[in-house]
């Protein structure tokens, strides 16, 4: 009986939970400072400015948060969970961020009220029929709930106790099926992202949706009215959710309801209103215990000093909650009580391998692309993480990758020797040899490209180049323990200063040379220890591949490219033309690599099409031959794809010429700067050319081009397509064409 009695005096504490904000939650408040950032997190994660706008000083202090969305098929309405939600939200769910609009009515028009509000709320649900759903196991849904790092968010045993972020009743809630689609893109109807979406499969969601759903009694049920009454209800719902100003937080697919706004947030009597003890009638009662109130009031009444990249930073990284996985210097470190949930897969590899990494100096680590990346939740990297990382939504990636990218970085960094500085770069050959078994031997440790390590399963370096700075990578392998404290990782280069003789043991070379050789992994052959015999053939699976190579037709100036679709060209970069395309397999670079050039390299494909030898672009004489000079090659750029695009230069007119590949093979874009006078493009050269339209041109070698401006002339008793360009002084010109065979 004394048991019972506790029990009973604990669950109306446990009902008037105060709003639980982790950014609010887990930080110190013990100066006048972190009082005026806890309370400018809590008017941010209330949502006060859907009612209270914010002075022009105030807007960057205090923002935005956008209240679920009203409903979506994904979330769809109960019926009977939206009666007990509106009835007593806190009650429903501790900790709650929803206030209760409907305080200051007794029990029995508040009943009245709810059942007029429920009402019209179904009336702007999507009305889903009974749905087929995965099965799932609520023992598997468990360990999936403490692993992928649900618990770190929420309670550890999934009860809500008015400490840990609530998951309130979902049983009634949700059905199975549609907690499983909510699971799997909570984005859809929650765009604040507090909830990200985890990656998961479908049957990861049935699992934790029948371990959720399973850990609560049901909801007692009440009917829903119909006919007249019904109708009744809904014109008295509808009328409530414009005077309780329910649309100033909630979006709603079938509403369209300007926001009502109460006074400004700078006008805002913290004595009274939603902050009073006691709020009243006509206000939301949110159930702020003293420190919330406190901290609400610190951050109205302090004008702070304005803020700082990093302490934007910062506020972000609190809203989202990152340290409750992620330490980070200054801001948060990992909660003690729940290191035991970081998991690893397979080998043991230390915290390294269990523990999702440290995001101190992150915006100098990554570049921008794989911040933004990883913050969308893909890009992942150390698949021996139990613990995953979820997509925050593009909002939030746009503006933390910005912030993280601009406040990390770091003024006193040492350039990489990029742009020439011969005797300071590195080279892809020194780069495999340190890689390898004779070398630093990395590869006993890391995987690469796929390949298995010799030992330990560590994190794959072939990821390296998309991922990291180079400032970073060369700082961070000098002194691996400055940035991640109790790392297993040694440095090879201690106070700066080189192990393997290598390049004279001059250590920046060398990991320059790593980076280079990484940098070029796809075009290169796997470091001594991990290469097995034979397997040279180079497939672009993912991204084109750019070889340098001896081949013939291209030859010893060849730049041989690989699509993943299946067609590939090559280029003679000291002719400075295109000479060859092919479908199917891509080249065979044992030649290549074992640095005899012989035989010369080849098509491993078929429908290999040979284009005229020489020059692209040129002058043109009457009646004479194609010149064979005039074209300086200037190299070539990758785009983010890795499509290249190769530069070289007629005098002083730049020139890029890019491929482009298709369903039916190119797209071929030229580029010219601004000049004066006519250039001509030679596309092809065939014994001669049929045309059934004007512009279609059809060659004996079955290649087709589509080039509208082009002409055929004969030479030698060869037919010519060449294409004329009428250089503009102020402007650059550009010539298209496309090429099927």
């Amino acid at each position: 009986m004394r048991i019972a009695g506790i029990i009973a005096l604990c669950l109306p504490l446990l009902a008037m939970a105060q709003p639980l904000v982790p950014g609010f939650e887990r930080f110190p408040r013990d100066t006048p400072a972190q009082q005026v950032t806890a309370g400018e997190v809590l008017i941010t994660e209330l949502n006060c400015v859907a009612c209270h706008a914010a002075a022009e000083d105030q807007g960057q202090r205090f923002q935005p948060r956008p209240a679920p969305i009203l409903f979506t098929h994904q979330n769809p309405a109960n019926a009977d969970w939206i009666r007990h939600w509106l009835l007593d939200p806190q009650n429903l769910k501790p900790g709650t961020l929803m206030p209760d609009l409907l305080h200051n009515l007794d029990a029995k028009k508040k009943s009245e009220a709810v059942e007029a509000l429920r009402h019209y709320l179904m009336t702007l649900s999507p009305s889903n029929g009974p749905e087929a759903a995965m099965i799932g196991n609520p023992v598997e849904g468990k360990k999936l709930y403490r692993s992928l790092g649900c618990a770190h968010c929420h309670a550890l045993d999934a009860q809500d106790n008015g400490r840990d972020i609530p998951l309130g009743e979902l049983r009634a809630k949700y059905t199975h099926a549609n907690l499983i689609k909510f699971l799997r893109d909570p984005l859809h109807s929650r765009p604040a992202g507090r909830m990200p979406r985890m990656p998961m499969i479908e049957q990861e969601a049935a699992h934790l949706s029948a371990y959720l759903r399973a850990r609560l009694e049901p909801l007692d049920l009440h009917g829903l009215s119909r006919g007249s009454a019904a109708l009744k209800l809904q014109r008295e719902g509808a009328k409530l959710y414009q005077s309780l100003r329910c649309a100033n937080c909630h979006q709603s697919p079938k509403l369209n309801v300007q926001p009502a706004l109460a006074k400004p947030l700078a006008e805002v009597n913290p004595q009274r209103g939603c902050l009073a003890p006691k709020p009243t009638a006509s206000v939301p009662h949110f159930y702020l215990n003293a420190a919330q109130r406190a901290a609400i009031t610190a951050a109205l009444q302090t004008k702070p000093a304005a803020p700082t990249l990093l302490s934007e930073t910062h506020r972000q990284l609190r809203l989202l909650n990152c340290t409750a996985c992620h330490d980070r210097k200054a801001l948060g470190q990992l909660d003690t009580q729940r290191d035991e949930l970081f998991l690893g897969l397979g080998e043991d590899l230390g915290d390294e391998g269990r523990r999702p990494p440290t995001i101190t100096g992150v915006g100098a680590k990554l570049t921008e692309q794989a911040l933004h990346q990883v913050l969308r939740g893909n890009g992942a990297v150390r698949p021996y993480l139990a613990t995953r990382m979820p997509d925050f939504g593009e909002a939030h990636a746009k503006q933390l990758s910005q912030l993280l990218a601009a406040a990390d970085a770091r003024a006193d960094v040492k350039p990489t020797p990029r742009h020439g500085s011969e005797n300071k770069v590195g080279r892809n050959k020194y780069g495999r040899h340190l890689m390898g078994v004779k070398g630093l031997n990395c590869i006993t440790c890391h995987q690469l490209a796929g390949h298995k390590s010799l030992g330990i399963q560590a994190l794959d370096l072939a990821s390296a180049p998309e991922r990291l700075r180079p400032e970073w990578f060369r700082d961070y392998l000098i002194n691996p323990a400055a940035f991640r404290p109790g790392t297993r990782m040694p440095s090879f280069w201690p106070e700066g200063k080189a192990i393997s003789p290598i390049l004279g043991r001059n250590a920046e070379r060398q990991i320059d040379s790593l980076w280079v050789y990484l940098n070029e992994l796809e075009q290169t052959r796997l470091p001594e220890g991990m290469e097995k015999k034979g397997g040279f053939e180079l497939k672009p699976d993912k991204r084109p591949i750019v070889f340098r190579t001896f081949m013939e037709g291209a030859g010893t100036h060849a730049i041989a490219i690989g699509f993943p679709v299946g067609i590939h060209a090559a280029f003679d970069s000291e002719a400075v033309g295109w000479t060859t395309l092919w479908r199917g397999k891509f080249l065979d670079a044992e030649s290549t690599w074992d640095d005899r050039f012989t035989p010369l390299a080849k098509p491993l494909g078929t429908d290999i099409i040979q284009l005229p030898t020489g020059p692209a672009v040129g002058r043109l004489q009457e009646g004479k031959p194609w010149s064979e000079g005039g074209l300086l090659f200037r190299g070539f750029r990758l785009a983010k794809d890795g499509t290249p695009t190769l530069l070289y230069r007629h005098g002083k007119t730049d020139i890029t010429d890019t491929l482009f590949p298709e369903d039916d093979g190119f797209r071929r874009r030229m580029e010219f700067s601004a000049g004066e006078g006519k250039l001509w493009v030679r596309l092809a050269v065939a014994n001669e050319f049929f045309t059934s339209e004007r512009g279609v041109w059809i060659g004996a070698n079955k290649l087709t081009l589509i080039a509208p401006t082009a002409r055929v002339r004969t030479i030698n008793g060869k037919a010519e397509l060449i294409a004329p360009i009428d250089l503009k002084t102020n402007d650059n010109t550009v010539l298209e064409a496309q090429l099927s065979w």
